[in-house]
């Protein structure tokens, strides 16, 4: 259900949500969210990621762009246990390539985020790995 509340920015930029609406979306300390800022437009969006409890690791990858490529990419994370809790893809403009930005939940994974990140670059279609730490 979608609610609609006028508040009024506290200090430097902080927003206070009502404590009712901030419960029932999961916005609790240490919880993670993506905030979607418009500057033309002058909009926030913010999504909740994951609860608190996670071990977050950001993926950036350049990938061939043809079908098959992010089941590969999704198989070898599900077979190390990592879990997707958000991705995206965008084709990059005429040159036969993509961008994928995933956030993933490493908590459960038996590897090292190096060990990952040297298996993803094993998939042939596969240009560039970049893995980053949530805090």
């Amino acid at each position: 259900m979608r609610h609609y509340e006028i508040v009024k920015i506290k200090e430097n930029g902080k927003i206070e949500i009502p404590l009712e609406f901030a419960y029932e979306i999961g916005l609790v300390k240490d919880s993670y969210f993506l905030i979607e800022i418009d500057t033309d437009l002058k909009e926030v969006h913010i999504e909740r990621v994951a609860l608190p409890g996670k071990k977050l690791v950001e993926i950036e990858l350049v990938v061939e762009d043809k079908p098959g490529v992010l089941a590969k990419i999704s198989g070898t994370l599900g077979r190390n246990k990592a879990n997707i809790l958000f991705s995206e893809a965008e084709e990059l403009e005429g040159i036969g390539l993509a961008a994928i930005v995933a956030v993933i939940d490493v908590s459960e994974m038996k590897i090292s985020l190096n060990e990952l990140r040297k298996e993803l670059s094993t998939v042939k279609e596969v240009k560039e790995v970049t893995l980053k730490a949530l805090e």
